[in-house]
This record gives C-alpha cells, structure tokens and sequence, in this order.
C-alpha cells in the first residue's frame, strides 16, 4: 500500500465514524428544519382556507340580510350570525398578521367591516334592497380583496 492510501485509511479509520455521525446528526438537522417549515406552511394555509370560507360565508348571509325587511325574524337572526362571523374572521386575519407581517390586510378589514355592519346595519329604518344594489357588490368586491391580499400574503411569506 502507497503512502497516501496508507494514510488515508489511517484517517478514515480514527475519523470515520465520527464523520459518519456528524453527517447523520446534519441530515437530521436539515430534516426536521424542512418538516417543520412543510407544516408552518399547511397550517398557514388552512388558516387562510378558512378566512376564506368565513369570508364567503359572509356575503351570502349580507345578501339575505340586507335583501328581507327589518321586521322579519330571520333579519334578526342573521344580524347576530353576520356579527359572531365577521368577529371571527378579523380575529383570524389579525393573528395571521401578528405572525407574519406579510399578510397585511388593515385598510381591506376596514373596508370590510365599514360596507358590511356600517350605516343601515341593525336599524329597523332599513329598507330592503335590490340583490344587485350597489352595497351588496361593495360587500363582495372587499371580500374578493381581504382573500386575494391573504393569499398574496401567504405568497409573499411562503414564496
């Protein structure tokens, strides 16, 4: 055997199992850093599936809401259901972007929460309206804006 092989089995026999562990204990390292940023990222996301199921759910309940008359108990009751919805979906937003900066959504929640509960909302002075009224597109326009700038920030934060 040569010098050079000579030594080199020296080396890989004091070292190799050292080497050996070291390059396990990286593997694992790397492993865990890309499981664990696969499952930020799906967790994220379904959060973000749900804001906009909430979101949806919204205009549909605004439509009826804002299309039957103040007396009609189903007024009533969708009043409270469009009240505990719309609180959930701004908690749920808010939390996105506590965690993630990306998902900046403050002027659209305002927006959001000005066309849906604002003027006429809970007065027994509403009239109902048309289901092609201004109010109700306004509704569905900030709702399509609050999804698009949430998944633009799921984008921006997860590439």
């Amino acid at each position: 055997m040569s010098a050079p092989q000579s030594d080199f089995a020296a080396f890989a026999g004091a070292w190799g199992a050292y080497i050996a562990w070291g390059l396990t204990l990286v593997g694992w390292f790397v492993s865990h850093r890309l499981t664990t940023a696969r499952e930020l990222r799906k967790e994220r996301k379904s959060e973000l599936d749900a804001c906009a199921k909430i979101a949806a759910d919204l205009v549909g309940k605004a439509r009826q809401y804002y299309t039957l008359s103040p007396t009609d108990n189903k007024s009533t009751e969708l009043e409270a259901q469009i009240k505990f919805d719309l609180y959930r979906l701004m908690k749920r937003v808010e939390r996105l972007e506590a965690a993630h900066p990306q998902f900046d959504t403050e002027g659209v929640r305002q927006a959001l929460m000005d066309s849906l509960v604002g003027d006429t909302f809970e007065s027994a002075s509403r009239v109902p309206i048309a289901h092609n009224d201004m109010l109700l597109v306004s509704i569905e326009n900030d709702v399509h804006m609050l999804i698009d700038q949430l998944e633009d920030g799921y984008i921006r934060a997860f590439g």
